[in-house]
């Protein structure tokens, strides 16, 4: 009987807990991204660049910077665009964002990463990539708006 009682209770838990869950991730929101790249490194590389954050209709302009390093060679303009997962607030886009990756592009080539913030939030862009691109690397973006 108490066995029964307290079977009840966290059945009752786990589904109030399921719930709240459900409703906490319902208010994220979502947005669209467009990125401009330049990347140079010889081992040691850096990214600088610009974008635009589209969320609940409004547009808001980046400032894009960051830095790799492995085993790279690289001078290319890359142009993404893709969806921003996870956002409540367009402050929400601000931070580093972290991917590993690998590429190979003579001339033009494609390019595709998913990349999270520490808030949470979540890039998934694709795009194309003109120069040159040999590497091994981990990446970084530190992504800010523009004020």
């Amino acid at each position: 009987m108490v066995r029964n009682r307290i079977l009840a209770a966290l059945g009752a838990f786990v589904v109030l807990s399921g719930v709240l869950a459900g409703a906490m991730n319902a208010q994220a929101g979502t947005g669209k991204i467009s990125m401009e790249l330049l990347k140079a490194a010889l081992v040691v590389g850096g990214t600088g660049g610009k974008g635009t954050l589209t969320y609940e209709g409004q547009s808001y302009p980046l400032s894009i910077g960051g830095i790799s390093a492995g085993w790279q060679i690289t001078l290319s303009v890359v142009n993404l665009t893709g969806n921003v997962k996870n956002i409540n607030s367009p402050e929400d886009i601000e931070g580093v964002y972290s991917a590993a990756g690998a590429g190979l592009a003579v001339a033009a080539g494609g390019k595709a990463a998913v990349m999270v913030n520490g808030k949470g939030v979540t890039l998934e862009v694709i795009g194309t990539q003109l120069g040159v691109d040999l590497s091994i690397n981990l990446e970084g973006l530190s992504i800010k708006l523009k004020r």
